[in-house]
């Protein structure tokens, strides 16, 4: 297996790495863990541009928007944001492969784009990054989970 030079994070890791789901604890230590294990190693981590909107619409469900606005501040100074000509046909041709929601195929593209990884909690995610050919890791999968842990160490 090649070495891990980048990763591209989907906005359900982030919400879960700051909102706590009581009914399913295993989703936020997980997040945790993995991005804060990013952080340790330096990584880069690469976004398509449209992860800023995503993540606020996503935690003001659950969060003051002030707050919202500040845990963007942070995350935005730590990520890479890629321009959306630069993936737009890519993401488009992803969508054709795999018939996956829009904001997927995008996340995908950018993966493919930087040659990263993709790091998801969406199943359906991974499922078409890997149809798509990108290499992806569905956290709340104990292989996927475990295999990711093992690369990262």
């Amino acid at each position: 297996m090649r070495p891990i030079h980048a990763v591209v994070v989907d906005t359900s890791v982030f919400a879960d790495y700051y909102l706590f789901f009581p009914g399913n604890p295993e989703r936020h230590r997980r997040a945790r863990g993995v991005l804060d294990r990013l952080s340790d190693l330096g990584l880069p981590v690469y976004e398509p541009f449209l992860f800023e909107v995503e993540l606020r619409a996503v935690l003001v469900r659950r969060i003051d928007p002030k707050n919202v606005l500040d845990i963007l501040n942070i995350v935005l100074g730590h990520i890479n944001v890629i321009d959306e000509k630069l993936i737009h046909d890519k993401a488009a041709e992803i969508a054709l492969l795999t018939g996956c929601r829009a904001v997927d195929a995008y996340y995908i593209a950018a993966a493919k784009h930087v040659d990263a990884i993709l790091i998801s909690n969406d199943r359906k995610m991974r499922d078409n990054a890997a149809k798509s050919g990108a290499e992806a890791y569905y956290l709340l999968s104990n292989k996927d989970y475990n295999t990711l842990i093992s690369r990262l160490s």
